[in-house]
C-alpha cells in the first residue's frame, strides 16, 4: 500500500534556504509534495513518490543546505494523496 510521508524538521532550519533546498532536492530525486514554514521555527514537509527516493531524500534531509542544522526529523506515515509537482507553501 502506498503512503506519503509526512516530517517536521526540527533544528535551525528557517532563514538558512531549507525549504528551497527540499523543494530542489526531492525534484531531484523525483519526489512531489509541499513543504512549508510553521510557526514554531519548524518546517514541514510532505513527500509521495517511490520508497527508495523517498529513503534517499530523507537521508539527504539531516544534512540540508549549508547554513542549516538539523537536530531531529519526526516521520509519519499518511494517507496517499497524488500531487502534480513539490511546491513551498506560505
Amino acid at each position: 500500500m502506498k503512503t506519503n510521508t509526512l516530517c517536521k524538521v526540527f533544528g535551525k532550519v528557517q532563514g538558512v534556504g531549507y525549504r528551497v533546498w527540499v523543494r530542489n532536492t526531492a525534484i531531484k530525486n523525483s519526489l512531489t509534495g509541499w513543504v512549508k514554514n510553521c510557526d514554531d521555527k519548524t518546517v514541514e514537509f510532505e513527500i509521495s513518490g517511490e520508497e527508495k527516493e523517498k529513503k534517499i531524500f530523507l537521508k539527504k534531509c539531516y544534512k540540508g543546505p549549508m547554513f542549516s542544522k538539523v537536530i531531529q526529523i519526526e516521520l509519519q506515515d499518511v494517507t496517499f494523496k497524488e500531487f502534480c509537482s513539490f511546491e513551498i507553501l506560505y
